[in-house]
């Protein structure tokens, strides 16, 4: 009588698994190579998600801060007006980092600067004079208490790695996905179009506006800023004043360690600026920035070459423009001694 340890045979497997195996990966690797084709084929480049854990990896890269890093804050102009590429060949030195954030105004993101870190280099902070305004003061801050509460050094990791994928990747891009797909294509009988907006690991972006209709596009920009000034009216100028003034010792935070702080107003064109010209007037707001902060100050309008781009949706630049438009304010940061090639 057998025992019940020994009443269950177990048969060895056979045929050549090995080769299954082998001819099944070769299978999926054909499959998954043929998509990429298919899809690059159709026009699609590879784009990488931008989130708060992938912001986080790039907000601990500034480590100690030191005087060869640069900082830029802001929203989305800065994140495609300014050429990483042209910027890194015009400062080759220096750690650059990437922490805008679409649709926020920055100030909380400069705050976490100044309070939570010793950073002494350089913050480049895109902003407008609604930026200044205290009701916006703490637009960014839920991406700050992710990095502080809630990231973590594996979760942040594991980010960044699949940005790298995705970098390169276009069958990892979640517009793509299959379910997507199915159901866009029995809604309209069409595939996706490629973007025209890319995002990088970086965190940079490019902007192709020759692939959408543009008069659309700034019909609706338009639209967008007037209905935002129309919910959030400006404040009569001297409150303004009072507001921006608070920003001082943050600025200032910074400054004390040898750092630097400029506030840079980037291109908006045609009916756009018109309109942020009306609601704010560079005289009465833009202009008291540097007495009222104690920062630096770039005003696009001011500066001979980075007035003559024009934004064709009226608010951001085309990815055509940005090397050159990012070659002329890095000149201009050269200029006014606020930064160099050399590594201090």
């Amino acid at each position: 009588m057998h025992s019940s340890t020994s009443s269950f045979n177990h048969p060895e497997p056979s045929g050549p698994w090995g080769r299954i195996w082998l001819v099944t990966l070769l299978a999926v690797v054909l499959v998954l190579g043929g998509m990429e084709v298919f899809w690059r084929s159709s026009g699609h480049i590879p784009t990488v998600v931008d989130d708060p854990e992938l912001w986080s990896w790039h907000r601990a890269g500034i480590m100690d801060g030191g005087k060869h890093t640069i900082v830029l804050l802001g929203a989305s102009r800065i994140q495609l007006d300014l050429s990483m590429d042209a910027f890194c060949e015009a400062f080759p030195d220096r750690n650059i980092i990437q922490l805008a954030i679409d649709g926020k105004h920055p100030p909380a993101v400069l705050r976490d600067l100044a309070e939570n870190t010793i950073f002494s280099g350089v913050v480049l902070c895109a902003i407008t004079s609604m930026g200044f305004q205290r009701q916006f003061r703490d637009d960014q801050k839920d991406y700050v208490e992710n990095y502080h509460k809630v990231s973590t050094l594996n979760g942040r990791l594991n980010r960044f790695i699949s940005s790298i994928v995705q970098e390169h990747l276009v069958i990892v891009d979640p517009y793509l996905k299959v379910k997507r797909l199915i159901e866009r294509y029995i809604k309209s009988g069409r595939l996706p179009k490629p973007r025209f907006l890319i995002t990088r690991h970086d965190r940079s972006r490019l902007a192709d506006y020759s692939m959408i209709n543009i008069k659309k596009q700034y019909t609706y920009r338009i639209k967008r800023i007037k209905e935002i000034y129309a919910e959030n009216p400006p404040i009569p100028s001297e409150e303004w004043r009072r507001h921006a003034a608070e920003i001082r010792p943050v600025v200032e935070k910074i400054t004390d360690r040898g750092g630097r702080v400029v506030f840079i107003r980037l291109p908006s064109s045609g009916e756009h600026w018109e309109i942020d010209e009306q609601f704010y007037p560079r005289k009465e707001y833009w202009d008291c920035i540097a007495r009222l902060t104690g920062a630096q100050t770039i005003h696009f309008k001011d500066v001979d070459g980075m007035k003559d781009f024009v934004c064709p949706e009226g608010s951001h630049l085309d990815r055509r423009d940005a090397p050159g438009f990012t070659r002329v304010l890095a000149e201009e940061l050269a200029n006014r001694d606020i930064l160099s090639s050399k590594k201090p």
